[in-house]
């Protein structure tokens, strides 16, 4: 056997890529229930995991829904591929399209909202940490129609911040109705810790059935891996036509706030 290791040996080479060059742009956007500036990121495609992508600046951007509103986006910075709108609310039973007209193409992309459920009453587990109680967000599903729930902690008023680091944390738990094996043996996560007197902003984001399968697959190439059940690697879903990738995505928000007392 160890001859037939040797023998099976291969050097390794590196293969040049000719990647860089391509007319692909990639579209990230979510518009909400909340009244507020939504926001559309155009950047291009890059090679390497930590490379900072490039802006698709000079775009014109702009979003229609089925009531024949229209929203202009822009440029803010200039330069900066990041398109807002003027402050709306994306509203349930509505389609909203999102145009992109770039170097002379043009991409679509549309989404509706699903119906908002209301937020369970939060859950906490409670442990102690050098001598002080701490608490966490255990993983937990919520409601019955596929969604994600944001928790938004802040802890700078508390004795626990120390004024040499950011006091501030964003959890994300990802309820997408399905059963996925890659998911339920996915690497464990460390638990996060926050102190009492935290404050505690969440935030449940419905998902249609497409937006379903773009996160379902963005997970099984990021959080998951790793695991016991990796799946190969493959491209992301998208809902933008031809020459784009990424997401459009419309959610229904229901939040609320919650100041854990001391």
């Amino acid at each position: 056997m160890i001859i037939l290791l040797i023998l099976s040996c291969e050097e390794a080479i590196e293969v040049p890529n000719n990647g860089n060059e391509t007319d692909l742009i990639v579209v990230e956007g979510l518009l909400t229930s909340e009244f507020k500036n939504h926001s559309i990121q155009i950047t291009k495609p890059y090679l390497n995991q930590n490379d900072t992508p490039e802006p698709v600046t000079g775009a014109v951007v702009g979003i229609f829904d089925s009531e024949e509103n229209f929203f202009l986006l822009s440029e803010i910075p200039s330069g900066s591929g990041t398109y807002i709108t003027e402050p709306f609310r994306a509203l349930f039973g509505r389609f909203y399209v999102l145009i992109i007209q770039y170097e002379g193409k043009e991409y679509q992309a549309f989404d509706t909202p699903p119906g908002g459920e209301l937020l369970d009453p939060l859950v906490l587990d409670e442990s102690e940490k050098n001598g002080d109680r701490v608490f966490s967000i255990p993983y937990l599903r919520s409601g019955i129609t596929p969604n994600y729930i944001t928790y938004d902690i802040d802890w700078s008023q508390t004795n626990s911040c120390d004024i040499n680091a950011s006091c501030v944390a964003r959890l994300i738990n990802y309820d997408l109705k399905n059963i996925d094996v890659q998911e339920i043996y996915a690497p464990e996560k460390e638990v996060f810790t926050f102190p009492a007197g935290s404050q505690i902003v969440r935030k449940r984001h419905s998902l249609s059935e497409q937006h379903v399968a773009y996160l379902r697959s963005l997970l099984s190439e990021t959080e998951w891996r790793g695991g016991l059940f990796d799946i190969d690697r493959s491209n992301i879903p998208t809902n933008l036509s031809e020459g784009a990738i990424g997401f459009f995505g419309v959610s229904t928000v229901v939040s609320d706030t919650i100041i854990l007392n001391n």
